[in-house]
């Protein structure tokens, strides 16, 4: 799926998000150690995340990306080109990541976790690669607690999201997909448990924009 709508996906993220998806992608930034750090960052699509945390962090020693489907690859593979840094795009699956454990300092997903078939293993495999006292970071939708922020929230992505991104995309069952994916997944105290009881410490929940989006962070201790 997400092959066949690769050439429309950035451009349809900016208006969707009204501009803010790239404005959450950098504030996971202001999270990050000031060390030098080795960063992996999972179902990285066109490499958005990768690019804006390597813009913002010089001290990032280390930064691949991996996802599944390969002509988003093509596309971040494109908009690496002429960057002051090195930054290696490869396929791969985040159930079953190609490195040896205790691979990185810092693992991100971002809009990505709720598509994965198992979202156990793929935490799983996030602390496996983790050295010790390296950090996680998801980065996903979910739903303002606010009543009326919520109910607002949801006839967006109900009914305007999918026609909009159908639109554009001409695939409007992608976009159908990827709205009831928001509504299904877990989020908030629900997910940290997920994480907590794959051994992820220190868990913490940051809301972005009304708690449409939520930053996720654990700890390998």
């Amino acid at each position: 799926m997400f092959n066949t709508i690769s050439s429309t996906y950035d451009w349809v993220n900016r208006i969707l998000s009204l501009g803010q998806d790239l404005r959450w992608r950098k504030k996971i930034a202001r999270f990050l150690p000031t060390t030098p750090i080795s960063l992996l960052d999972l179902a990285t699509g066109t490499a958005d995340q990768l690019i804006v945390l390597c813009d913002l962090c010089p001290n990032i020693t280390q930064a691949i990306g991996i996802d599944l489907a390969e002509d988003m690859l093509k596309i971040g593979q494109k908009k690496l080109r002429g960057k002051p840094y090195k930054a290696q795009l490869i396929k791969g699956d985040a159930e079953r990541l190609p490195f040896l454990d205790e691979s990185f300092d810092i693992t991100t997903i971002s809009f990505g976790i709720r598509n994965v078939h198992h979202v156990d293993k793929a935490l799983k495999e996030m602390y496996r690669v983790l050295k010790p006292q390296g950090k996680s970071f998801i980065l996903e939708f979910s739903l303002p607690s606010n009543q009326p922020v919520k109910q607002a929230h949801l006839f967006y992505i109900q009914k305007l999201l999918p026609k909009i991104g159908g639109f554009i995309s001409k695939n409007p069952e992608a976009y159908t997909y990827l709205n009831k994916t928001i509504e299904r997944f877990p989020y908030g105290e629900a997910f940290l448990k997920l994480m907590d009881k794959e051994g992820f410490k220190n868990l913490t929940a940051t809301p972005f924009t009304f708690g449409s989006v939520t930053l996720y962070e654990g700890a390998k201790c």
